[in-house]
Protein backbone atom coordinates (compact mmCIF):
# COMPACT_ATOMS: atom_id res chain seq x y z
CA UNK A 1 0.00 0.00 0.00
CA UNK A 2 1.32 3.44 -1.17
CA UNK A 3 1.71 6.06 1.53
CA UNK A 4 -1.42 8.68 1.59
CA UNK A 5 -0.31 12.16 0.17
CA UNK A 6 -0.58 13.45 3.32
CA UNK A 7 1.56 11.06 5.13
CA UNK A 8 4.66 12.18 2.39
CA UNK A 9 3.79 15.71 2.77
CA UNK A 10 4.76 14.73 6.59
CA UNK A 11 7.96 13.46 6.23
CA UNK A 12 9.25 16.19 3.25
CA UNK A 13 8.17 18.89 5.53
CA UNK A 14 10.36 21.11 6.88
CA UNK A 15 9.74 19.20 10.67
CA UNK A 16 9.87 15.92 9.10
CA UNK A 17 13.01 16.49 7.15
CA UNK A 18 14.95 17.74 10.31
CA UNK A 19 13.10 14.36 12.13
CA UNK A 20 14.38 12.23 10.01
CA UNK A 21 17.97 13.80 9.89
CA UNK A 22 18.05 13.47 13.67
CA UNK A 23 16.60 9.67 13.61
CA UNK A 24 19.89 8.77 11.07
CA UNK A 25 22.24 11.11 12.87
CA UNK A 26 21.36 8.90 15.97
CA UNK A 27 22.07 5.59 14.47
CA UNK A 28 25.29 7.19 12.97
CA UNK A 29 26.75 7.97 16.61
CA UNK A 30 25.64 5.07 17.60
CA UNK A 31 27.81 3.19 14.84
CA UNK A 32 30.32 5.74 15.65
CA UNK A 33 30.91 4.76 19.30
CA UNK A 34 30.93 1.01 18.41
CA UNK A 35 33.51 2.11 15.95
CA UNK A 36 35.50 3.66 18.21
CA UNK A 37 35.46 1.10 21.02
CA UNK A 38 36.69 -1.11 18.65
CA UNK A 39 39.74 0.31 17.46
CA UNK A 40 40.69 0.71 21.08
CA UNK A 41 41.03 -2.80 21.83
CA UNK A 42 44.93 -2.09 19.93
CA UNK A 43 45.68 -1.19 23.10
CA UNK A 44 44.98 -4.78 24.15
CA UNK A 45 47.76 -6.17 21.52
CA UNK A 46 47.59 -7.97 18.14
CA UNK A 47 45.81 -10.98 19.46
CA UNK A 48 43.28 -9.02 20.72
CA UNK A 49 42.74 -6.88 18.11
CA UNK A 50 43.30 -9.67 15.26
CA UNK A 51 40.40 -11.42 16.86
CA UNK A 52 38.00 -8.87 17.00
CA UNK A 53 39.03 -8.20 13.23
CA UNK A 54 38.66 -11.71 12.35
CA UNK A 55 35.35 -11.83 14.31
CA UNK A 56 33.59 -8.77 12.30
CA UNK A 57 34.98 -10.45 8.91
CA UNK A 58 33.21 -13.65 9.98
CA UNK A 59 29.74 -12.33 10.37
CA UNK A 60 29.09 -13.20 6.33
CA UNK A 61 26.05 -11.57 5.27
CA UNK A 62 24.58 -9.95 8.86
CA UNK A 63 28.30 -7.28 8.32
CA UNK A 64 27.01 -6.46 4.44
CA UNK A 65 23.34 -6.25 5.75
CA UNK A 66 24.95 -3.55 8.37
CA UNK A 67 27.33 -1.92 5.99
CA UNK A 68 24.33 -1.34 3.45
CA UNK A 69 21.89 -0.09 6.14
CA UNK A 70 24.36 2.53 7.24
CA UNK A 71 25.19 3.52 4.05
CA UNK A 72 20.93 3.63 3.30
CA UNK A 73 21.26 5.94 6.70
CA UNK A 74 24.00 8.17 5.15
CA UNK A 75 22.34 8.54 1.96
CA UNK A 76 18.97 9.74 3.78
CA UNK A 77 20.82 11.80 6.32
CA UNK A 78 22.64 13.60 3.71
CA UNK A 79 19.51 13.74 1.28
CA UNK A 80 18.05 15.84 4.32
CA UNK A 81 20.66 18.17 4.91
CA UNK A 82 20.79 19.11 0.81
CA UNK A 83 16.85 20.02 0.85
CA UNK A 84 16.70 22.07 4.13
CA UNK A 85 19.82 23.90 3.06
CA UNK A 86 18.06 24.44 -0.33
CA UNK A 87 14.97 25.76 1.39
CA UNK A 88 17.11 27.95 3.68
CA UNK A 89 18.28 29.50 0.90
CA UNK A 90 15.23 29.69 -1.27
CA UNK A 91 13.59 31.16 1.66
CA UNK A 92 15.85 34.37 2.06
CA UNK A 93 15.56 37.44 -0.02
CA UNK A 94 18.87 36.55 -2.09
CA UNK A 95 21.36 34.13 -1.55
CA UNK A 96 24.24 36.92 -0.49
CA UNK A 97 21.89 37.17 2.70
CA UNK A 98 21.34 33.14 3.13
CA UNK A 99 24.97 33.08 3.09
CA UNK A 100 25.03 35.63 5.67
CA UNK A 101 22.82 34.34 7.77
CA UNK A 102 24.52 30.69 8.04
CA UNK A 103 27.81 32.81 9.25
CA UNK A 104 25.42 33.59 12.46
CA UNK A 105 27.51 30.80 14.15
CA UNK A 106 30.65 29.11 14.00
CA UNK A 107 29.10 25.52 14.43
CA UNK A 108 26.20 26.03 12.18
CA UNK A 109 28.26 27.78 9.38
CA UNK A 110 30.79 24.16 9.38
CA UNK A 111 28.13 22.20 9.29
CA UNK A 112 27.84 21.76 5.52
CA UNK A 113 31.83 21.54 4.96
CA UNK A 114 32.32 19.29 7.97
CA UNK A 115 29.91 16.96 6.14
CA UNK A 116 31.49 16.24 3.19
CA UNK A 117 34.60 15.59 5.22
CA UNK A 118 33.02 13.28 7.00
CA UNK A 119 32.00 11.83 3.68
CA UNK A 120 35.50 11.78 2.01
CA UNK A 121 37.08 10.64 5.41
CA UNK A 122 34.50 7.69 5.24
CA UNK A 123 35.35 6.84 1.82
CA UNK A 124 38.94 6.63 2.24
CA UNK A 125 38.31 4.67 5.80
CA UNK A 126 36.57 2.08 3.84
CA UNK A 127 39.24 1.85 1.00
CA UNK A 128 41.78 1.73 3.70
CA UNK A 129 41.41 -0.96 5.92
CA UNK A 130 37.45 -2.62 4.49
CA UNK A 131 38.32 -2.49 0.68
CA UNK A 132 41.92 -3.15 1.85
CA UNK A 133 42.99 -1.27 -1.55
CA UNK A 134 45.04 2.11 0.20
CA UNK A 135 47.80 1.00 1.88
CA UNK A 136 47.06 -2.19 3.10
CA UNK A 137 49.62 -5.69 2.84
CA UNK A 138 46.95 -8.39 2.27
CA UNK A 139 49.61 -10.69 2.21
CA UNK A 140 50.29 -10.42 5.98
CA UNK A 141 48.74 -12.87 8.47
CA UNK A 142 49.63 -13.61 12.03
CA UNK A 143 51.19 -17.05 13.79
CA UNK A 144 47.47 -18.15 13.87
CA UNK A 145 46.73 -17.40 10.19
CA UNK A 146 44.73 -14.67 10.62
CA UNK A 147 44.83 -11.51 8.25
CA UNK A 148 47.28 -9.49 10.61
CA UNK A 149 44.99 -6.30 10.55
CA UNK A 150 46.45 -4.56 13.39
CA UNK A 151 50.36 -4.75 11.63
CA UNK A 152 48.37 -2.73 9.19
CA UNK A 153 46.96 -0.36 11.05
CA UNK A 154 50.37 0.17 12.86
CA UNK A 155 52.34 0.61 9.83
CA UNK A 156 49.75 2.93 8.51
CA UNK A 157 49.76 5.56 10.99
CA UNK A 158 53.64 5.52 11.86
CA UNK A 159 53.33 7.41 8.76
CA UNK A 160 53.11 11.15 9.82
CA UNK A 161 50.91 12.31 6.89
CA UNK A 162 48.77 9.49 7.19
CA UNK A 163 48.16 10.12 10.53
CA UNK A 164 47.91 14.10 10.04
CA UNK A 165 45.36 13.52 7.59
CA UNK A 166 43.27 11.50 9.68
CA UNK A 167 43.53 13.56 12.79
CA UNK A 168 42.28 16.81 11.01
CA UNK A 169 39.58 14.32 9.68
CA UNK A 170 38.90 13.51 13.31
CA UNK A 171 38.49 17.16 14.23
CA UNK A 172 35.61 17.31 11.34
CA UNK A 173 34.09 14.81 12.58
CA UNK A 174 33.71 15.97 16.14
CA UNK A 175 32.77 19.43 15.19
CA UNK A 176 29.81 17.87 13.37
CA UNK A 177 28.94 15.91 16.31
CA UNK A 178 28.76 18.55 18.96
CA UNK A 179 26.59 20.92 16.53
CA UNK A 180 24.93 17.23 15.53
CA UNK A 181 23.83 15.63 18.83
CA UNK A 182 22.72 19.09 20.00
CA UNK A 183 20.70 19.77 17.25
CA UNK A 184 19.16 16.09 17.18
CA UNK A 185 17.94 17.14 20.52
CA UNK A 186 16.38 20.73 20.60
CA UNK A 187 14.71 18.84 17.44
CA UNK A 188 13.18 16.25 19.19
CA UNK A 189 11.84 18.47 21.80
CA UNK A 190 13.97 17.30 24.87
CA UNK A 191 16.11 20.30 24.95
CA UNK A 192 13.73 22.37 26.84
CA UNK A 193 12.97 24.15 29.57
CA UNK A 194 15.00 23.09 32.76
CA UNK A 195 16.36 20.04 30.68
CA UNK A 196 18.01 22.61 28.10
CA UNK A 197 21.29 23.34 29.37
CA UNK A 198 21.75 19.89 30.62
CA UNK A 199 21.39 17.98 27.07
CA UNK A 200 22.82 21.40 25.12
CA UNK A 201 25.78 20.03 26.47
CA UNK A 202 25.46 16.41 25.44
CA UNK A 203 26.91 17.34 22.08
CA UNK A 204 30.03 18.44 23.27
CA UNK A 205 30.83 15.93 25.35
CA UNK A 206 29.78 13.15 22.97
CA UNK A 207 32.59 15.44 20.62
CA UNK A 208 35.14 15.14 22.52
CA UNK A 209 34.82 11.58 23.83
CA UNK A 210 34.73 10.61 19.82
CA UNK A 211 37.78 12.88 19.24
CA UNK A 212 39.86 11.67 22.07
CA UNK A 213 38.93 7.98 21.39
CA UNK A 214 39.90 7.97 17.62
CA UNK A 215 42.87 10.11 17.61
CA UNK A 216 44.90 8.18 20.90
CA UNK A 217 44.85 5.31 18.95
CA UNK A 218 46.98 6.64 15.40
CA UNK A 219 48.59 9.43 17.97
CA UNK A 220 50.31 6.23 19.36
CA UNK A 221 51.49 4.65 16.56
CA UNK A 222 52.78 7.42 15.26
CA UNK A 223 55.17 7.89 18.93
CA UNK A 224 55.94 3.82 18.92
CA UNK A 225 53.31 3.72 22.09
CA UNK A 226 51.93 0.74 20.20
CA UNK A 227 54.24 -1.28 17.86
CA UNK A 228 54.24 -3.97 15.25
Amino acid sequence: MSASPSSRHVWTSTIGLKLLMAVTGLGMVGFVLIHMAGHLQMFQGKDAYNSYAAFMQGLGGIKWLARFGLLAVIAVHIACAVKLTARNVAARPNRYAALRAQRSTPWGRSMILSGWVVVAFLAFHLAHFTGEVVLYDPSLHDAMGRRDVYTNFVHSFENPLVTITYLLAVVAVSLHLSHAVSSMFRTIGLAEGRFKAPFEKVGPAVAVVTGLGFAIVPLACLLGLVKA
